[in-house]
């Protein structure tokens, strides 16, 4: 139970998170870890937002290293790193959050800062889930888990590119939709262009493969069990694809943007929980 509740204030703290970036409430509380100088700030709306973010990522926090513990205690051998490793990165982002704020919201940082995040959750997931008593080794990469690898690592980076597509400002380099400036390719294809462009290629290979996948269901019967899987991960795509539209047409409107992460996050739980049970299961 601990874990699914560290699980799913994480992916709250996510989502809220993109909606201070949305509302642009980021410097809501322009000090650290005070907010205002104070330990309850005045009243404004902004300055809630932001606020609220903060409270929520301690309540994780504090959910997360219960869950740690927990786990701890319950791995064998090179699991145990898992815990370990869940703690430093927590102990790194709680310290890259103040940075952040102190720097005034620099883009690279911030980029990274979520990306530690969506690491962790990946973690805390995995912790949530699988409690250590199977009796397969965690770190074997056998059989087709090697699939879900590559599909996990793509969608991680399109969530992290998409981080770096709004906050570098680039989300609306491309107004239209499916061309971007009226062109396939546009003949000026570098700085926010590249980079709001490089976001929509990511989205097309990992709906690629995911396609592939559920093909591959039907061809072969060690994948055959997670042709239903596929299948949902694939109407999440076509959803994505239709919020992604959505996010530009509607000029970023933060509530949009919160959706399209959330299904972002919905997607990548569920590579990652196959990719798990692949390893732990040791599928021949």
């Amino acid at each position: 139970m601990t874990g699914k509740v560290a699980v799913f204030f994480l992916f709250l703290l996510l989502v809220w998170g993109n909606i201070v970036a949305g509302l642009k409430a980021g410097l809501g509380c322009p000090d650290w870890p005070l907010c205002h100088g104070r330990v309850l700030p005045p009243l404004r709306w902004d300055i809630y937002t932001e606020f609220t973010h903060r409270i929520l990522g301690a309540v994780a926090s504090v959910f997360l290293i219960i869950l740690s513990y927990q786990r701890f205690h319950q791995y064998t051998g090179k699991s145990k790193l898992i815990p370990i490793l869940t703690v430093v990165l927590l102990l790194v982002q709680i310290v890259l959050g103040g940075i952040v704020v102190l720097l005034k919201l620099p883009v690279d940082l911030t980029t990274v800062h979520f990306a530690n995040a969506i690491f962790i959750y990946s973690l805390a997931l995995y912790m949530a889930f699988f409690d250590g008593k199977e009796k397969k080794p965690i770190f074997s990469i056998r059989s087709y888990s090697i699939l879900f690898l590559l599909l996990g690592f793509m969608v991680f980076s399109q969530a992290v590119l998409g981080a770096y597509v709004r906050h570098s400002g680039a989300g609306l380099a491309c107004p239209d939709f499916p061309t971007c400036l009226g062109y396939w390719i546009p003949p000026e294809l570098s700085g926010m262009v590249l980079t709001h462009l490089s976001h929509r290629t990511l989205a097309y290979a990992i709906f690629i493969t995911v396609l592939a996948i559920f093909i591959a269901t039907y061809l072969n019967s060690a994948l055959r069990r997670e042709r239903s899987r596929a299948l949902i991960l694939l109407g999440l795509i076509f959803v994505q694809i239709g919020i992604g539209v959505g996010v530009i047409h509607s000029k970023l409107y933060f509530l949009t943007t919160a959706i399209h992460l959330a299904v972002a996050l919905l997607i990548l739980s569920i590579v990652l929980y196959t990719w798990f049970q692949e390893m732990i299961e040791n599928r021949v």
